[in-house]
């Protein structure tokens, strides 16, 4: 990350070191968090003059990903015409917003998926005309129950393409009108010739910041990079008070505070000292830290019950612990789309499904 983001002889030194430890000429076989910034790796060392044998292997993999994207990016220009057609609003989010926004190369940002949020109310009419375009649901066909206590859905078409329809941006976040402002600030902005909106700079990072510390199979080193080209495109546009008060408001206070201090400690990234402060002196509850703790660590069987029991109790906002409880079955047979009676059968199966995972 360091050679790659880095600059001057602060890169070199980085590539230098990573180049003595790493077995780069098997490219291939690198972890999947570090192929992916191979393509920002080499514009960063192509910048600096570098000279490596490597250096067109790394050119390779930069046009693969320009390729790539281009052709993913095409086939969703195409899906989000169809919403605007439809009526239907939408926002690009995360890679494929940041791509054409911060990174300015369809080349340097992998992409595995496409993701696009849209209204609460407009998220049923979004998956039936994904459906009637050869959209495919993953595991199960979403229903309005699913919607009233989830955030987000997977699909793929008939060649493969990945694409998440969110009607939340934040899975923590998932009451009825829990985006509304970040649907007043988005900025408008057009995804070849198709007009679309997309979070304005402050929001945007706080999202990839809160993504980015969660825990993932596939280390997420990405969110690193994400959140250096946020800082570097758009600095003078990042409202520091509303990201505080954003962060608050959503109870996601810990999550930006550690990769606030990440970005700031390791890439000398200028955050300013007082909104470090500001987030530490707001008091955090103890479910928040159970959250959190269970966000940054890898799933087992109990830790995503817990999960969901987190998720169950901030929708139900401050009802009591005993009404919270007496309401969770129903929350999990909306979540999984299953009958009453089905519910013990098929949350021992979850359970046994998450050990396996773990294991």
């Amino acid at each position: 990350m360091r050679a790659a983001l880095l600059k001057g002889s602060d890169a070199v030194d980085a590539w230098k070191e990573w180049r003595s430890r790493v077995d780069i000429d098997d490219i291939d076989h690198l972890d999947p968090g570090s192929y992916r910034l191979l393509p920002l790796l080499y514009h960063n060392l192509k910048s600096l003059q570098t000279e490596d044998p490597i250096m067109m292997k790394l050119k390779g993999v930069y046009r693969l990903t320009w390729y790539k994207n281009q052709m993913l990016f095409h086939a969703i220009a195409d899906l989000l015409r169809s919403f605007q057609n439809a009526g239907i609003e939408t926002m690009v989010l995360k890679g494929a917003a940041l791509t054409f926004l911060c990174y300015k190369d369809y080349g340097l940002r992998p992409m595995n998926d496409f993701d696009v949020l849209v209204h609460t109310d407009q998220a049923m009419p979004a998956i039936r005309l994904l459906q009637k375009q050869g959209w495919k649901p993953k595991d199960f066909e979403p229903h309005d129950g699913y919607i009233s206590v989830s955030y987000s859905h997977g699909f793929e078409d008939e060649s493969g393409r990945e694409f998440d329809l969110h009607w939340h941006v934040f899975s923590q976040c998932r009451e009825a009108h829990a985006d509304d402002d970040f649907w007043e600030k988005a900025v408008l902005t057009k995804f070849h010739d198709v007009p679309t909106r997309v979070l304005s700079p402050t929001d945007q990072l706080l999202h990839i910041c809160v993504h980015g510390a969660k825990w993932n199979e596939t280390p997420p080193f990405r969110w690193v990079a994400d959140a250096i080209m946020i800082l570097n495109n758009a600095y003078n546009e990042i409202d520091w008070d509303r990201l505080v008060v954003q962060a608050e408001k959503r109870h996601l206070i810990l999550p930006l505070l550690d990769t606030l201090h990440y970005l700031r400690d390791i890439f000398k990234a200028p955050i300013p000292p007082k909104i470090i402060k500001d987030l530490q002196s707001i008091r955090v509850s103890r479910m928040e830290r159970m959250e959190y703790k269970l966000a940054v660590s890898p799933p087992t069987k109990w830790t995503a019950i817990l999960d969901l029991w987190c998720q169950h109790s901030r929708l139900m906002g401050k009802t009591n612990g005993l009404h919270k409880l007496m309401k969770f079955p129903a929350f999990l047979q909306r979540i999984w789309g299953i009958s009453l009676w089905k519910l013990p059968y098929y949350c021992f199966s979850k359970m046994a499904t998450w050990q396996k995972t773990s294991c």
